[in-house]
């Protein structure tokens, strides 16, 4: 059933003419000759149910061929197919003298002699019985009549919808023979092409006997030239806690090769409330560049010292102020070094100072970076 639905779809306009096809003799055949002919009514009508204007055209044209033949009993037998559907043959003989007498004032008389001559005819002699033409058939005699018929449209139906159908089938059969072939051709080609090309052996060749010269002695490789690159020379993870004396953590900084090239550190810039404990409300990160006749700081301050303008102003003397949070990042930068720092954790402590005063713990990372000539 798949396959048929694939070939329905490629050949879509094959299968709508076979399908038109198989459509309309099923419509014309089996449902219009059959199941539902076409009614035919009035099929026994005569002469007799002629108009006047129609009668009397048959009549002239009785006369014109009773006057040509001279057969009187065909006249007869033309008169008496009008003779009917309320109307007796006196009447009709009164119609054709009436005829007559018009064509005499007219002035037509060979035409008025020939109506005459067609009543003398038929009110001379009439037969005892003449066949009307028109005369309705038995009903055993018109079945017996369209019985033939019938089978014959019948047989022909079943002939015709058997070639039709037989068509269809060839049809299928062959765009269904053309499909495999294509498959099997496609098939073919991709193993093919799996396959790769076949490559004829290559010819032996005999190499001469090999002649030893001098090899010139190889030049070293130059060494790659080395290129600078930012290197980080950490990190360095600075801890408070509350109750540390005058807490300042240094950590030297030095090159891979072991050279000093300067210093950073963490340490208390302010605290606050008085006692045994030192209370810091804000820290120091601190940088020192052997290279530059300075130290740059930043200044990392609790939130009461953040919100405090006295103590702001204070701590702006140290450097940039940075308000604490854990996961803050700062930078610190000299002429050659760059001080990329992290806040890793810190916690407020509370008493009889206000809140968000001074840290009881407070962690830091600091990440050294020599700057390349030209950056800043």
């Amino acid at each position: 059933m798949t396959r048929i639905s694939d070939l329905a779809q490629r050949y879509v306009l094959g299968v709508l003419v076979a399908a038109f096809l198989v459509g309309a003799v099923f419509g014309l055949v089996v449902l219009g000759w059959n199941v539902w002919p076409v009614q035919y009514t009035g099929g026994n009508a005569t002469l007799a149910d002629l108009d006047a204007a129609g009668q009397r055209t048959c009549l002239a044209m009785a006369a014109e061929a009773y006057a040509a033949t001279g057969d009187a009993a065909a006249a007869r037998e033309r008169v008496g197919a009008l003779v009917g559907a309320g109307r007796s043959q006196a009447q009709v003989i009164a119609e054709l003298q009436k005829m007559a007498n018009e064509r005499t004032s007219a002035g037509d008389t060979q035409g008025a002699q020939r109506l005459q001559a067609l009543a003398t005819a038929v009110t001379g002699q009439v037969p005892s019985a003449v066949p009307t033409p028109g005369t309705v058939p038995a009903t055993g005699q018109r079945e017996s009549a369209g019985f033939p018929a019938s089978l014959f449209r019948a047989c022909g139906m079943i002939i015709l919808v058997l070639v039709l159908l037989a068509g269809v089938l060839l049809l299928i059969y062959f765009l269904q023979s053309r499909t495999s072939a294509g498959g099997a051709e496609e098939a073919a080609d991709k193993d093919h092409e799996e396959e790769g090309p076949v490559l004829a052996p290559a010819p032996a060749t005999v190499s001469p006997p090999s002649v030893s010269q001098p090899v010139a002695p190889r030049a070293p490789a130059a060494a790659p030239a080395a290129v600078p690159a930012e290197a980080a020379l950490g990190p360095f993870v600075a801890t408070y806690n509350l109750g540390d004396i005058d807490f300042d953590m240094s950590f030297g900084i030095e090159s891979a090769a072991g050279d000093f090239l300067g210093e950073c550190g963490l340490g208390m810039a302010e605290t606050i409330g008085g006692g045994d404990v030192q209370r810091v409300t804000a820290f120091e990160v601190w940088l020192f560049d052997k290279t530059d006749i300075r130290t740059v700081s930043v200044v990392l301050s609790s939130a009461h010292a953040h919100a405090d303008a006295a103590l702001r102003t204070k701590l702006a003397s140290r450097g940039e102020i940075v308000l604490a949070q854990p996961g803050a990042s700062f930078v610190v930068k000299t002429s050659s070094l760059k001080l990329e720092g992290k806040i890793l954790d810190m916690a407020y402590g509370s008493g009889d100072v206000p809140a968000q005063s001074y840290f009881t713990t407070f962690s830091v990372e600091l990440v050294p970076v020599p700057l390349l000539p030209g950056q800043k």
